[in-house]
């Protein structure tokens, strides 16, 4: 009886173990889904992958695009400079003329010193135009011989009208860009005013230079800026100088100083350079004075 029982349970014990080797056999014999490669892209991930190409493709030739279309920005464009013309005409040298105690003791004469007066009051123009930025200065001197032919305006003031005869000139400077006009000509002008018992007495400076008066041995020495002055509009009629501002330098008193420090030279007959120098110098002052004024009215000052 214990060997069957023994026998038994045995039997059992080998059944059991056989059924866990067979349960074993059928698991390992099942088919595991194999995993795919992680470098290979699942059709879903493939999709997503060109969907993102393709958005960002889209975003390049948008941006490509936007860059292409795109105007350049333009730099601000300086508007031209208004032209002012300058006309010059003045002798080589400086002359003095005299005016003695009797018409015998008069006289007139040049010295032949180089002044330069024609650059010089050139320059002196330029410069005080050219202050302003928007404005500058163009030597109009070989444009036009004579004087006469710039005389674009009539009248005074802002009253005036233009030359009817000079438009065809007027209008071609227009259209190179010059509006104004400024005329500096050698003139004779009043260097003195005498007045006694019997009336006043006037006596030119026959040009610019030295201008002397001698009367019962006393000698006055006056510096003459001795020129005709005028600056002209040409897109509106207006005489420039005519206005209020610059009548004191259309005075013949202006023009010709009185130099109270000038030096009497060794030699009256033959005053030297140097002896000349004060006088020179009192004559391009006033045009100094003129071209600032002048160029605070272009301003608008």
């Amino acid at each position: 009886m214990k060997f069957v029982t023994k026998f038994t349970v045995l039997l059992a014990v080998l059944m059991l173990a056989a059924g866990c080797v067979t349960q074993r056999g059928m698991d390992s014999g099942e088919s595991v889904p194999s995993q795919p490669n992680s470098e290979e892209a699942t059709p879903t991930e493939s999709t997503e992958q060109e969907d993102v190409v393709q958005d960002g493709d889209s975003v390049n030739d948008g941006t490509t695009k936007g860059e292409s279309t795109k105007e350049p920005v333009s730099k601000p464009v300086a508007p031209p400079k208004q032209k002012v013309g300058v006309w010059v005409s003045a002798k080589k040298f400086p002359t003095h003329t005299h005016i003695g105690t009797t018409k015998f003791n008069n006289f007139t004469k040049e010295y032949s010193y180089d002044w330069q007066l024609n650059n010089t009051l050139y320059s002196t123009f330029k410069k005080a135009i050219e202050q302003n930025s928007r404005f500058t200065a163009v030597d109009i001197s070989s444009m036009v011989d004579d004087a006469g032919a710039l005389d674009f305006v009539m009248g005074e003031g802002n009253n005036g009208a233009f030359n009817d005869k000079q438009n065809t000139l007027r209008k071609s400077l227009l259209d190179k860009g010059i509006a104004t006009v400024i005329i500096v000509e050698e003139a004779p002008t009043v260097a003195i005013t005498e007045c006694g018992t019997y009336g006043c007495s006037e006596h030119q400076s026959k040009g610019f230079g030295l201008f002397t008066r001698s009367f019962l041995g006393t000698d006055h020495y006056i510096a003459s800026a001795s020129f005709n002055v005028n600056v002209e509009r040409l897109d509106k009629p207006v005489d420039v100088l005519t206005l209020p501002t610059f009548t004191e330098f259309q005075d013949d008193a202006l023009k010709n100083e009185r130099v109270e420090d000038f030096t009497p030279p060794d030699n009256f007959d033959e005053i030297t350079e140097q002896e000349l120098a004060p006088i020179k110098n009192t004559i391009v002052n006033y045009f100094d004075r003129l071209a600032t004024a002048v160029g605070k009215y272009l301003s608008g000052q």
